[in-house]
């Protein structure tokens, strides 16, 4: 895991800002450094060593002197495509995944992007065409933005190193900062919360010329889709006993392929479904290799102080660590911190999140306390397997039984009013009025359905809006230099979930019910038949209506971009009306990343000056 910068220009480039862009990246690549310079290109490298730790590992990395590569992922399938290759004739001279990234756009050409497995961003040049490769993953996982500044295009892992650059002028897109007061983030867009800076499409690549990038003169070409099933079914038990193995052998290899590393790997764990197969599997894998069950760490947010119980799974976590024989690290997070590591938060993430995410930041900076390097983690089950309440909607709106199922999906705690909204959906339908239900959610503020089927919302939501927890977990972990990896995401087993019948996902008031009748007897039954939900659960009301009001007040009333937007409330009015505290927090986050990205001029030492975030630790 890395960050990676990469020049593309017509005339000379200067060697300061290149090195000051790419240090900018330090912590996503506390290991080493390099850079490669040549006429009309340039590329820095900062590295995170976990395969082949020597330094036959650094990059800019050189393969038959003809291609040079910044890249910043995992390709988890590596040593089976270096097989393929080495019977293909090439040669290897390190033991990275970077090198087979080279060999593999040496024999395959564009094609190699379909035979990954991983996560990555990066861009390849072939030295003898003159050709400029550049792809990103199926999901996004691995950031990359890219600008055209003073007859440059210019790509970085992060914006906070493109603001680097001397001759841009970092200013805020104000459609976008609008917008995402009214709706949050959109981490799935083109557009960024930053003028003229764009995020390069996730799944697609581009292949050009220098003179067709400088031009905008070439295509971006998507290499993967993900196809819904969308016709109605019924729960078939033999059908349901084969979906749910073919479930847990997928997320079984995707977890062993996760677990390929030099370095020591742990699991994030809330005490929910999600994570507790991960870390179920990931010991199943050490046992079968002869390592004992309790080399497992897992790292966990907790919170057992008067208030924040309801944000609490201890319970759980306690219940996992006994069955399983893990050793659980945790943390619980003081308010007292929350002013400091918000705004060191803010600092990394680049763009303002939709809320404070303080529980995934405190994880992850407990991880970096220990010798931990690798995390895998639970991102992406619940939209692939309907795992909130708002998916209650679109099941219920095409049921052939929407009175029955309304009644089951109750039972499930907070998908009551999800049940209702569907039941009058599927009403609408049979009067032939089902199209204005979702105009009529929208004029309420309740944008919650837009008329699809339910796998067609879950494929929808797992291209989308997964883009923002997706950022917000490759930003909170490499913040600490840490590697976030994410087995649900692996291609394979996306693709067989999007094309099982969504009946077999919310099914007689349970959610995710193939992966909880897959998971059945490897998990204590209170975790894999548990009906809450938290996940990453912080107890934001109780700090930022309590002790931490007075700070927040001032965040917000003191903020002239704010103003400017026509959006800092009156004195005293910051929590009056019908103001949800998501809608306080996005007042605060964007106020916080306007002082912090553009105000002070993107530079740490403004903030170590106010007593902000202890950048120098």
């Amino acid at each position: 895991m890395c960050g990676i910068v990469a020049i593309v220009s017509n005339r000379a480039i200067e060697r300061a800002p290149l090195r000051a862009m790419t240090e900018a990246l330090a912590h996503r690549g506390p290991d080493g450094f390099g850079y490669h310079e040549a006429s009309g290109f340039a590329f820095g490298h900062r590295r995170l060593a976990i395969l082949d730790l020597s330094e036959r590992g650094h990059q800019p990395m050189f393969y038959q002197d003809r291609y040079v590569i910044t890249y910043n992922g995992e390709i988890y399938n590596y040593r089976e495509l270096r097989a393929e290759l080495e019977a293909a004739g090439f040669t290897f001279a390190t033991h990275t995944d970077t090198e087979v990234v080279l060999a593999a756009y040496a024999h395959w050409g564009t094609d190699c992007l379909k035979r990954f497995n991983g996560m990555w961003a990066f861009v390849l040049k072939d030295l003898q065409t003159g050709l400029f490769f550049i792809a990103r993953d199926r999901f996004g996982v691995k950031p990359l933005y890219h600008m055209f500044v003073a007859g440059q295009l210019v790509f970085a892992s992060e914006i906070k190193a493109l603001l680097r650059h001397p001759e841009y002028r970092a200013e805020a897109n104000l459609d976008y900062c609008r917008a995402y007061l009214r709706g949050g983030p959109r981490e799935y867009g083109r557009e960024t919360a930053f003028r003229g800076v764009e995020s390069f499409a996730k799944g697609a690549y581009v292949e050009a010329t220098q003179a067709e990038l400088l031009r905008g003169d070439f295509s971006v070409r998507r290499f993967w889709s993900l196809e819904p099933r969308v016709e109605a079914g019924a729960v078939d038990e033999n059908q349901l006993r084969e979906y749910a193995q073919r479930y847990y052998s997928l997320l079984e290899d995707a977890v062993a392929l996760r677990l390929r590393s030099d370095v020591k790997v742990g699991s994030a764990l809330s005490g929910g479904l999600d994570s507790s197969s991960v870390v179920h599997l990931v010991n199943k894998q050490l046992k079968e290799r002869g390592a004992s069950e309790s080399l497992q760490e897992t790292f966990s947010s907790v919170y057992g102080s008067p208030g924040t119980e309801h944000c609490d799974e201890t319970v759980h976590i306690d219940k996992l660590e006994e069955y399983l024989r893990v050793h659980s690290n945790r943390i619980e997070p003081d308010p007292r911190d929350v002013p400091a590591e918000h705004e060191r938060m803010i600092y990394y993430m680049d763009t303002p999140p939709e809320s404070s995410l303080m529980s995934s930041w405190h994880t992850f900076r407990l991880v970096a306390s220990t010798d931990v390097v690798v995390t895998l983690d639970g991102q992406g089950a619940d939209e692939q397997l309907a795992g909130y309440p708002r998916y209650a909607i679109n099941a219920i709106a095409y049921s052939n039984s929407p009175l029955k199922d309304s009644r089951a999906l109750r039972k499930i705690p907070g998908f009551g009013p999800f049940a209702s909204l569907g039941l009058s959906a599927a009403v609408l339908r049979r009067l032939g009025l089902g199209r204005l239900l979702p105009s009529m959610l929208k004029r309420a503020g309740k944008q919650v359905f837009d008329g699809e089927r339910l796998n067609e919302a879950l494929v929808k939501d797992s291209l989308n809006g997964l883009q923002n927890l997706i950022h917000y977990a490759d930003r909170t972990s490499m913040a600490f230099s840490i590697e976030s990896r994410m087995p649900f995401l692996d291609y394979r087993l996306a693709e067989f979930l999007a094309a099982m019948p969504a009946c077999y996902k919310l099914h007689d008031g349970w959610t995710k019910y193939v992966a909880r009748k897959a998971m059945d007897g490897h998990l204590p039954d209170s975790i894999t038949w548990r009906r809450d939900k938290m996940g990453w659960g912080i107890p934001e009301a109780f700090w930022f209506r309590g002790e931490l009001q007075p700070w927040l007040s001032a965040q917000v009333s003191g903020s002239d971009f704010l103003a400017e937007l026509d959006a800092r409330p009156r004195p005293g009015a910051l929590y009056s009306g019908r103001r949800s505290m998501t809608q306080v927090l996005r007042l605060l986050n964007l106020a916080a990343w306007h002082r912090v990205h553009i105000e002070d001029g993107w530079r740490p030492e403004a903030l170590l000056r106010q007593g902000g975030a202890g950048f120098a630790a």
